[in-house]
């Protein structure tokens, strides 16, 4: 079993001031203004690893393995965002994740995510196999 420092009820608030990067770019400009689920995912699992991935031993990371997400109200790019993610449980390598997204005027989003801590070196050593099966 892998020593770790991550526990349940371990949690992170993640803030972040968007940009236009943070918009899902079409040719429709209705929805150019507006966070994207994307983006919104990209901030989920920033945060999820900022906690995490550091309590970990150095040849260790995690990575994600399913997420879910109600993004349920817009919000305007340049508003200020907050992220919190929780730990709720761990069995195991799996790392069971609840966040939930607040904006100037409430929630915008919650969900669940899982992550699965990793051995750097065999997960590259999995992907270069993969590679070669299909040269």
């Amino acid at each position: 079993m892998l020593n770790h420092n991550i526990k349940e009820g371990l949690s992170i608030t993640y803030e972040k001031k968007t940009t236009t990067s943070d918009a899902y770019i079409t040719n429709d400009t209705t929805i150019d203004f507006f966070i994207s689920t994307c983006s919104l995912m990209s901030m989920i699992t920033d945060s999820s690893c900022r906690m995490v991935d550091k309590l970990l031993p150095q040849q260790y990371i995690t990575v994600g393995s399913k997420m879910e997400i109600e993004h349920t109200n817009p919000t305007l790019i340049g508003e200020t965002v907050s992220l919190i993610v929780t730990v709720e449980k761990i069995e195991g390598n799996k790392i069971f994740l609840s966040f939930v997204g607040i904006d100037s005027n409430s929630m915008f989003c919650e969900g669940k995510c899982e992550r699965v801590i990793v051995n750097k070196d065999k997960l590259m050593e999995q992907a270069y196999k993969r590679v070669q099966n299909t040269l």
